[in-house]
Order: C-alpha cells, then structure tokens, then sequence
C-alpha cells in the first residue's frame, strides 16, 4: 500500500496508466465511468485509494481543529453555570468527537487532546 504522505506528492503519469487510460477510451463509445478514469489517471486502484484516504484525513484532521477552536472560543464566553446547559456548545463538543473519531479511524495519528487549563 502507499503511503498517504507518499501519494500527496506531485503526480508524474507513467506509461502504464497511459496504457490503462487509452485501453479506457477503446472499450467504452460513450463517455467515461468516473471511478475508472480516476483508477486510470492516477495510475491504479491503490494509488486512487491512498489519495483518497490522505484527503479524508485531512479533511476530519482539519473539521476536528475547527470544532476545538469554535468549542474553545464558546466556553471562553460563558459563565461556568450555563455552559452545561447551552446547546451551541454541546453542538460544537458532539462535532469535535465526530470529526476525532473519523480522523482516527482513518488510521492516521492520534489528534492532541488538551487537559482543561492548558493555553
């Protein structure tokens, strides 16, 4: 398998996806499955695979970033008596562990976690 850090590289087409892009266009008369040009372009399914699992995790890595800063930004706002009761804020906390778990099932490396009274 590639590795995702591998595969966010610059991609260079080889021969062998030109072959599979120009076997591609003799086999079909009208246009193009999407999911098989993309295997052809980028040179194979692991490849189109590796990529993919690079941008989902960039992606959850970035959304759970997010969520932390709009999570913390709240809390700074609100008395300690009404945040457990405030709905924007349980929104943004069940938003951060969606994107934490989805990042981290993606395989990827544990997202920080910040102990309460850390900068």
């Amino acid at each position: 398998m590639i590795d995702p850090a591998e595969a966010t590289t610059v991609f260079r087409m080889d021969r062998s996806a030109i072959t599979q892009l120009d076997d591609l266009h003799r086999s079909h008369d009208g246009p193009l499955p999407p999911e098989a040009l993309q295997t052809a372009i980028l040179g194979g399914a692991t490849r189109r695979a590796a990529l993919a699992h690079a941008a989902r995790l960039a992606l959850h890595s970035r959304l759970a970033a997010e969520a932390r800063l709009g999570t913390a930004r709240r809390r700074a706002t609100l008395p300690a008596s009404s945040a457990p009761a405030d709905p924007w804020l349980s929104r943004l906390s069940a938003t951060l562990a969606h994107h934490r778990n989805a990042a981290c099932s993606c395989g990827g490396p544990p997202l920080p976690r910040r102990k309460v009274g850390e900068g």
